[in-house]
């Protein structure tokens, strides 16, 4: 920032309703005067905009609090009646696409899943995204829905809001995303990359007690991606494509990638990959696909449940690396792969990785297979919307 330029008081006034509005979401229902204490800002400044956000409809009264010395005040919280967004996942073989109150909580949500070998172009699909949006901002009223989310897999090259590539799926290559949902959509639409969507959701499920970690979330399904958190921020690199562990070489005399390379991570522990190992030529085919292995795992099949082990084996190889790295304080590794047998995948994981890292950080590692209920990558888009919203809520609902 130019430090010989003075700060607009509406900038002001924008920054400090921001700030409201986090903390308020943090807290869930809080006094005017906690928040007070929350954020340094002046009660009579906290009052003022809370009447203001209270005839926007975007935070709500929810009666009386007890508080120090037997005094009650009136309670705020963010109301979840007030405004939307709108959450999309993309993916390699499905897209979602999910409405979401100001809370993240999910309203309705739609998946659509591509048929083997009848997969549609990028274009269809995109235009197939946006009239469900369509119909959703139609449902529940145009002023009402106020952004969207779009969670992508990767490479994402974030700083020029395009996909470098998908193994599996060329069709999205170089495609430009940001200005195609410029030209067709009337909100605006913020992309994001899956495992970072991912990592937003756990992010704000730990709220803050986990602030100040450094969580890392592995989002281990058709691709493998990690969204990091540091100081309760994402991490994305010069260009925005910090994570991509799905790349990094595990064997250098390995299976060949189409990035180019050779051994990578999801060349041997992606839910594609996998199906591919057991099924052979008929991966994809009706009875060989994921679903179908999941089932069998699930039921105790020995030879499946032994490719599977591998497969988590090789995960931990790649969490080695990060661990090496970056130090985090956390690791938590969801999607696809971590439904078959979540306590297996920990076990052989967190034995691969103790191999694999000093013992004093391994110590002082948390690694878990996730319990987030529902779609985290999912939820993950709708929240980068809301925290967008949250950034400027006067640009967006004065607007």
């Amino acid at each position: 920032m130019n430090q010989n330029r003075g700060i607009n008081q509406d900038v002001t006034q924008e920054m400090n309703r921001s700030l409201l509005l986090k903390s308020l979401r943090r807290e869930g229902v809080c006094s005017r005067a906690h928040l007070a204490s929350l954020t340094g800002l002046k009660q009579a400044t906290v009052t003022n905009i809370m009447k203001d956000f209270l005839n926007w409809g975007i935070v709500k009264e929810v009666g009386f609090l007890n508080g120090s010395k037997g005094r009650r005040s009136i309670g705020v919280s963010i109301n979840p009646d007030g405004y939307r967004v709108i959450g999309v996942r993309l993916a390699r073989k499905h897209y979602s696409v999910g409405l979401f109150d100001l809370t993240g909580k999910q309203i309705v949500k739609e998946r659509v899943d591509f048929e083997p070998e009848k997969q549609p172009g990028a274009e269809e699909i995109l235009n197939q995204i946006v009239g469900r949006m369509r119909l959703l901002i139609q449902q529940y009223g145009k002023d009402s829905v106020l952004a969207a989310g779009l969670a992508v897999p990767g490479p994402f090259i974030a700083k020029k809001s395009r996909i470098a590539l998908i193994t599996g799926a060329d069709i999205w290559k170089d495609i430009e995303l940001k200005a195609f949902f410029e030209r067709e959509m009337d909100i605006p639409v913020f992309l994001e990359h899956n495992a970072n969507a991912g990592a937003y959701a756990h992010m704000w499920d730990l709220k803050e007690a986990y602030h100040d970690d450094i969580l890392v979330y592995i989002a281990a399904g058709q691709g493998i991606g990690a969204g990091i958190v540091m100081n309760g921020r994402i991490y994305e690199g010069a260009l925005g494509t910090s994570g991509e562990i799905g790349h990094m070489t595990i064997d250098r005399n390995g299976k060949p990638c189409a990035c180019g390379n050779r051994g990578c991570l999801e060349r041997y522990a992606s839910s594609l990959e996998l199906v591919k190992t057991v099924y052979g030529q008929r991966a994809g085919m009706e009875g060989c696909n994921f679903e179908d292995l999941e089932q069998q795992i699930r039921s105790g099949d020995t030879a499946y449940t032994e490719h599977y082990r591998r497969a988590c084996e090789s995960l931990g190889v790649g969490i080695i690396n990060i661990v090496n790295v970056i130090n985090p304080d956390r690791i938590i590794i969801g999607d696809d792969m971590a439904r078959p047998n979540p306590e297996l995948m920990e076990k052989t994981v967190r034995e691969t990785v103790q191999k694999g890292i000093l013992p004093d950080v391994f110590d002082e590692l948390t690694l878990s297979i996730s319990t987030y209920q529902g779609d985290p990558i999912l939820t993950g888009a709708a929240i980068v919307a809301i925290d967008r919203v949250f950034d400027s809520p006067g640009q967006f609902i004065q607007n």
